[in-house]
């Protein structure tokens, strides 16, 4: 988990990448400086995304992955529509 934030930590200036469940985009994640922005295009497709991963680890390591993240020092948002909220 500290390889995830040290190439956090390298990254700088923007990256823009798309995630896809099948055919069906899912979300959409941007990060500009240190701010992770995470848009939630297909939140039926997202929500099955997460149960496969949550089956797959536990979820236990996702959790620190986030947390590392932020203590690198990044911001992480998510946004559906109109609705945003900071994790």
């Amino acid at each position: 988990m500290d390889i995830l934030a040290d190439i956090f930590k390298s990254i700088a200036g923007k990256a823009h990448f798309m995630i896809y469940m099948g055919n069906n985009p899912a979300a959409e994640i941007e990060m500009k400086d240190k701010e992770i922005m995470v848009d939630i295009v297909n939140p039926v497709a997202l929500v099955e995304l997460g149960i496969e991963e949550f089956i797959s680890k536990k979820g236990t390591q996702d959790i620190e992955v986030i947390k590392k993240i932020k203590e690198a020092g990044y911001r992480i948002k998510i946004r559906y529509k109109m609705l945003e909220m900071e994790l």
